[in-house]
């Protein structure tokens, strides 16, 4: 965010918030959907095949439930 507020020459002390920042640029956020689309690849090509990776994505290995709170799974993180 930095090179687009210097280029625009806002200063740091004009209390402006990225969004507003990017509106007067008239652009978005291009790296957030980079990666989600990249995660989002991966997480099809890990489903399509049936091994230990597809295992460890889902959460669904066998065994005991340990105490506490349940653990955040790779596929938990991709729908927030």
């Amino acid at each position: 965010m930095w090179f687009i507020r210097k280029i625009l020459k806002v200063s740091w002390k004009d209390k402006k918030t990225n969004d507003e920042v990017l509106d007067m640029a008239n652009t978005g956020r291009s790296l957030y959907s980079t990666i989600r689309r990249r995660q989002m690849k991966f997480t099809g090509h890990i489903y399509r095949a049936r091994g230990i990776d597809h295992l460890a994505m889902t959460g669904k290995i066998n065994g005991k439930k340990s105490r506490g709170r349940q653990r955040t799974t790779y596929v938990d993180s991709l729908n927030t």
